[in-house]
């Protein structure tokens, strides 16, 4: 089976691509729009360009495409709409119509921003309510995904934490640890709500979604509830760092161009029946990734 995985120096994507090497009979192929950084082998490298998909893709003829590029920070999307919109919609929509025409799998990374976070424990069947442009435009994307074929994947993940080098942007991981180790203050969020993701059991997960091929939209986070300001705590003190430079606060009083929902934690039970999912705690997490 041949699985092309986008936005391969992501730290979604770059894991996927890790996690679908070690399945036996499948054939990686990682692309990005910048020069790839990945340290694994793979098939097939190249740079995605929105002009180019479907040559790449005739190429490949992969069985599924498991689409990680994105346009990923809420700020920089409320800034720049066009470019957002480019990334997350125009490019999802001709690699879905490449997808259409060689019968390939799409499997495409959403996120819990698609919800207000008034409720939280959001189920796939409830109501979507972006308060955001980068929750919109992937909103945008999925309606498209749903409308035009049933051989598609979406899979809404919420606060993906890891640790790589060489990633296309930071997480709250990269983001403590360069603060924190430089002696600079870190605000945090006390009224934001999330269950956190570990990288590697979302890349886990998506290999198993590659193989068994389940139809429709799926949550998949961790199981725990925190804030965001306790989980910075929980990262700094796995790495024993100063946490007296987690500075906690709300979010009306960070300064940010895109305004977060508070509560979006997510409901995992029908991705836990489906594959068996079962995403470790925090502090195990933590505790493996620093240990690698």
């Amino acid at each position: 089976m041949k699985v092309l995985v986008t936005g391969a120096n992501g730290i979604i994507g770059k894991n996927v691509a890790k996690a679908l090497t070690k399945i036996s009979g499948i054939e990686v192929y990682a692309t990005s729009l910048k020069k790839l950084s990945i340290d694994i082998a793979t098939t097939f490298t190249s740079n995605l360009l929105i002009a180019d998909v479907n040559l790449m893709i005739d190429e490949i003829h992969p069985d599924v495409v498991v689409h990680c590029a994105a346009v990923s920070s809420p700020d920089a999307c409320e800034v720049d709409r066009y470019a957002c919109h480019r990334l997350n919609v125009e490019l999802t929509k001709r690699l879905l119509s490449a997808c259409i025409d060689y019968n390939a799998h799409l499997v495409f990374l959403s996120t819990d921003f698609v919800f207000d976070g008034e409720k939280g424990n959001y189920s796939e069947e409830d109501t979507t309510n972006p308060i955001n442009y980068y929750g919109e435009s992937k909103l945008e994307a999925e309606k498209i995904i749903c409308r035009s074929t049933e051989n598609h994947t979406i899979v809404r993940t919420s606060l993906v934490y890891g640790y790589e080098t060489k990633l296309s942007r930071p997480n709250i991981v990269s983001r403590v640890i360069d603060n924190l180790q430089r002696g600079k203050p870190y605000k945090v969020p006390t009224d934001q709500i999330r269950k956190p993701t570990y990288v590697g059991d979302l890349a886990d997960a998506i290999g198993q979604i590659c193989i068994n091929k389940p139809k429709g939209i799926f949550h998949i986070s961790g199981d725990e509830e925190t804030t965001v300001s306790n989980f910075a705590r929980k990262i700094a003190k796995a790495l024993q760092l100063d946490e007296s430079l987690i500075q906690e606060t709300t979010s009306s009083q960070i300064a940010q161009a895109a305004p977060r929902p508070l509560n979006t934690t997510l409901n995992i039970e029908k991705i836990k029946s489906t594959i068996n999912y079962s995403p470790k705690s925090i502090d195990l997490a933590l505790s493996e990734m620093f240990k690698k």
